[in-house]
């Protein structure tokens, strides 16, 4: 139990802000109790780092931890006035209760940065910055253990790019690498919130719509299908989008299950695309 816990005091994210902040200002309160109680030649003010550790790694704003600095050399600097130390160590001490404060917060916004963005590259696609296939599996599980449970309907687009091999084979891997990236602007100006959107892998890409009826689905599968070709044109590309859907009004047996009927739909559609021309 207290492994746990030590795990989700130092782990980014984990704590909300408010219970960090609220939790590491009554220990720095703490602390400096015990430090005007204790004589002079005990000082515990090097136990001020941990809660102000705490907020920096899990408060978000610049200006909450810099109230949390500020707040724990105040204390600090109470106590020394308290127990009237002499100019010089007062100085000394001053300076250090400082410094290690600084250095405190750097580290620990450091470590914070370098886990969030570790953990962001862990669920998005670093190109497009989408989710990747993991993650976006990951929602559709829990998307269909809540319709197993609960009832209700959601459906499932895939799709992928016309003619995008010929468009990196002419243009080279960069131009191909813009145009996705143009792809993954469409779909997030032409979604809506509640909607995932991911890129699978390649040039496909999946849009997971909770609590939307087929109609609902190839209404907004049309918009985003129009959209996708009015941008690729604009930006001069020769490329347009197939987009098959399903709509699940029973819960799939499994997000595989539900990925491979999106897919015969996309290809279905693909077909009937070249059929046309």
């Amino acid at each position: 139990m207290s492994r746990k816990y030590l795990h989700r005091l130092a782990t980014p994210g984990e704590l909300s802000p408010r219970v960090a902040l609220v939790a590491s200002i009554l220990a720095m309160v703490v602390v400096l109790a015990f430090d005007l109680l204790l004589p002079a030649d005990i000082r515990l003010h090097v136990l001020y780092i941990f809660p102000l550790a705490v907020i920096a790694l899990h408060c978000e704003r610049t200006r909450v931890v810099l109230g949390g600095f500020a707040l724990s050399v105040a204390f600090q600097l109470w106590n020394f006035v308290n127990h009237r130390i002499p100019d010089g160590p007062f100085v000394t001490d001053a300076l250090i209760a400082f410094a290690s404060s600084v250095l405190t917060i750097v580290l620990a916004r450091a470590v914070r940065d370098n886990y969030l963005a570790t953990a962001n590259l862990a669920i998005h696609d670093s190109l497009t910055g989408l989710r990747n296939r993991r993650s976006f599996e990951s929602i559709a599980e829990m998307e269909i253990a809540r319709q197993k449970r609960y009832g209700g309907v959601f459906s499932l687009a895939v799709l992928d790019l016309d003619n995008f091999k010929d468009l990196n084979d002419s243009g080279g891997h960069h131009v191909g690498d813009e145009a996705l990236r143009l792809l993954a602007d469409v779909l997030r100006e032409h979604t809506r919130k509640s909607d995932s959107i991911a890129r699978l892998g390649g040039d496909e890409f999946a849009i997971l719509m909770p609590n939307t009826r087929e109609e609902d689905c190839n209404s907004l599968c049309d918009q985003v299908s129009g959209n996708i070709a009015k941008r690729m044109a604009d930006a001069g590309f020769a490329i347009t989008a197939s987009i098959g859907s399903t709509t699940f009004e029973r819960a799939p047996e499994s997000t595989s299950d539900a990925l491979q009927q999106a897919d015969k739909a996309m290809y279905a559609a693909k077909a009937e695309r070249k059929s046309r021309r």
